[in-house]
This record gives C-alpha cells, sequence and structure tokens, in this order.
C-alpha cells in the first residue's frame, strides 16, 4: 500500500495564497484561522458547519458542498434562497448539542467549519474545535466569524474549497462595501451619534452590549449602544428591566423581525401598543424600526454575512445625513450577488417593511 503523505501548505487566514504541489496526494496540512493546523482532503465535496452563520457563507459560495444543516431555514425565506439549500438536511448543532456526533457522520462531511467570532478569545476557540475533531474524528477549520474579516474568510474557504474566484468577487464587495461605511460615518461629529437600543425578546427587555457578536453592525456604524450590561456564557442576552431602559432614554430602538430566524420578534407592534414605553424617546418619536430578516436577518442572530448590508440600511438609518446610499438599489445588488436572486421594488419594499424612516 502505498503511505498516504500529508504535505503542509501554509494558508494564513491574511489570506495569502496557498502553494500546492503538483501530486495526486490526497490530504494537505492547511493553517486555518485560528492558527491551527489541520489534514484536510485535497478535494472537498462535503461540508458540515458548525453554527447557521458558518452554513450561510458556505452557501454562498458553493451550496452543493453542504452536507447538512444546523437548522431549517426561517419560514418565509423560501423565495429568496435557492431549491437546493432547502434539500439540505438538517443535522442540528452539534456543538448546541441539538445534534448527535452519529448524525452528523453519517453525513460524512470532510471537513467540519466553526467560526471564531468577537466575542470569545482565540484559546477558547482553538480548545472547543480541537475537542470537536478529536470527538468526531474528522477535521474541524475554524474560519474568522468577525464581520471586519469577512472578505479574508470568503478568500481563506475560497482556496481550500477550490472557488478562488467567486470567493474573490464576494470577498471584494465585503471588504469595498465595510470601508465605504466605515469611511462615510467617520465624519459624524461625536454630537451627532445616536444613542440606539437593541431590543430582543417578545417585550424586548433582553439586550447585548457593545463589543458582543450580536451588535458588530452597530458598533461598525458607530451607534451608541446604550445598553450597559452583562451577557451570560455564550453571548446568551442579558435580561434588563423597563425601568432601566427608560433610564438609558434611547434615541432608537431596533428589534428583530416576528418571522426572523431567531430573531425572538414581535416587539415591534408591543412597544406601540404597550403605554409602559410610550415615555421613550424613540418610541414617542416613532423611531422604532424592525431589523430586515430575510432570508437570514441583517443584525444578529446568526451574525451572517448578511451583516454587511445590515451595515449599509443601519448607517443610512441612523445618519441619513452622512450615509447617502440608495438602500433600495443597494438591496438589490447585494441578492443578486450572494443569493443568486433579483428583487423586484415590491420584494424590496417587503424585505424593508418598517425598517425605514416614514
Amino acid at each position: 500500500m502505498l503511505a498516504i503523505v500529508t504535505i503542509l501548505v501554509v494558508l494564513t487566514a491574511c489570506g495569502k495564497e496557498p502553494v500546492l504541489p503538483k501530486d495526486n496526494r490526497p490530504t494537505i496540512d492547511v493553517i486555518d484561522m485560528s492558527g491551527r493546523t489541520v489534514t484536510i482532503p485535497r478535494e472537498i465535496n462535503r461540508i458540515y458547519a458548525v453554527g447557521v452563520n458558518g452554513s450561510i457563507i458556505v452557501y454562498t459560495l458553493a451550496p452543493e458542498k453542504l452536507s447538512g444543516l444546523g437548522v431549517l431555514p426561517a419560514s418565509g425565506t423560501a423565495k429568496y434562497i435557492n431549491e437546493q439549500y432547502h434539500k439540505i438536511p438538517v443535522l442540528g448543532d452539534v456543538e448546541g448539542n441539538s445534534a448527535n456526533s452519529e448524525t452528523v457522520l453519517k453525513a460524512n462531511p470532510d471537513i467540519i467549519i466553526s467560526s471564531m467570532m468577537a466575542d470569545v478569545d482565540k484559546a477558547t476557540t482553538i480548545t472547543n474545535a480541537d475537542r470537536l475533531q478529536k470527538k468526531l474524528e474528522r477535521p474541524v477549520v475554524v474560519i474568522d466569524g468577525r464581520l471586519t474579516n469577512t472578505d479574508k474568510t470568503y478568500e481563506f474557504l475560497g482556496n481550500i474549497m477550490d472557488r478562488k474566484e467567486r470567493a474573490k468577487e464576494l470577498g471584494d464587495y465585503c471588504a469595498k462595501s465595510l470601508k465605504e461605511i466605515k469611511d462615510m460615518v467617520e465624519k459624524i461629529p461625536a454630537e451627532k451619534l445616536v444613542r440606539v437600543y437593541y431590543a430582543e425578546g417578545p417585550k424586548g427587555l433582553t439586550t447585548d452590549p457593545a463589543g458582543s457578536r450580536h451588535t458588530e453592525v452597530l458598533d461598525f456604524v458607530r451607534g451608541i449602544n446604550v445598553a450597559q450590561v452583562q451577557t451570560g456564557l455564550d453571548s446568551v442576552p442579558a435580561g434588563v428591566s423597563l425601568e432601566q431602559v427608560m433610564i438609558w432614554n434611547p434615541d432608537v430602538i431596533i428589534t428583530g423581525k416576528g418571522k426572523g430566524h431567531n430573531s425572538g420578534g414581535e416587539f415591534y407592534n408591543y412597544a406601540l401598543k404597550e403605554g409602559n414605553w410610550e415615555n421613550i424617546k424613540a418610541v414617542k418619536f416613532g423611531q422604532v424600526y424592525e431589523i430586515p430578516a430575510y432570508p437570514f436577518n441583517w443584525f444578529d442572530r446568526p451574525p451572517s454575512v448578511s451583516r454587511v448590508i445590515g451595515i449599509k440600511w443601519l448607517a443610512n438609518l441612523l445618519y441619513p445625513d452622512y450615509v447617502t446610499i440608495d438602500i433600495k438599489a443597494e438591496v438589490k445588488e447585494f441578492y443578486a450577488k450572494f443569493f443568486d436572486y433579483n428583487l423586484n421594488d415590491q420584494e424590496v419594499d417587503d424585505i424593508l417593511q418598517n425598517a425605514m424612516r416614514k
């Protein structure tokens, strides 16, 4: 029998081009985005991603390579994403204990993708990835799930998945979009910055602080997150009281849609009807907005690549005098590029329902 020889290919999170030897050896070693060296198949055809955000980024690159999903797409999203996505088996989240090892292994993934998030230190990420790899006996590759490194993540995945051209197209769009919005919001004077409360749950009394993976969009566009709270393990939202929100008295409230993926929504209608909220500035002046959520939430849960259109939406919403973009045109471009779906005007309006200034 011929010995299977693994070769070392330095593939860094900085996006350097790997140099693959011209032979037929079946495995290569790569350095993933956490700095771990992982032996993976040279040819990758089946991928299982831990967490929805990983599944989404793989879907935008090569949906045919997904061997399983963590959860079903949210109701109401079917028409925006390829029918092929709906046929992928739902395996659950093995890291979140909604799937068992046997279920995942039955799908026979070549690699498993895990994400490094903004509010988890690298050492913890590495420990978790090593533990999962040992448990499943499949290579676990860590990607960077942080918003500002989305372009680098596309480049990394494009290299190991043999989707370089597609990855460059999407990564370049992300880098350009983040730079354009960053340049605009950096010009906003400090006294013009808007104070924002991110209301989660049906009564709006859970939230996340600045620096969380769940508020990267708000942090990026220089919205002032009024929530001075501590989240729980795995960035679980913090519970707050209505009295505390009244003290914070935000200028704007943003909240998830009731039918969006994992949004825990319905707060939008609750806030407008519940008299106890009427004296909060944002409610009093009609500055409560629902975060667009189809096919995937633009802000959070999951904190996916959809956040790239999310920063355009939120920056324009909070600072229309400084971020002068045609958000409807931007939405059409994003959906065509990332989801291969050409929105009509009515569909754009549906997606942006309750998300725009009157």
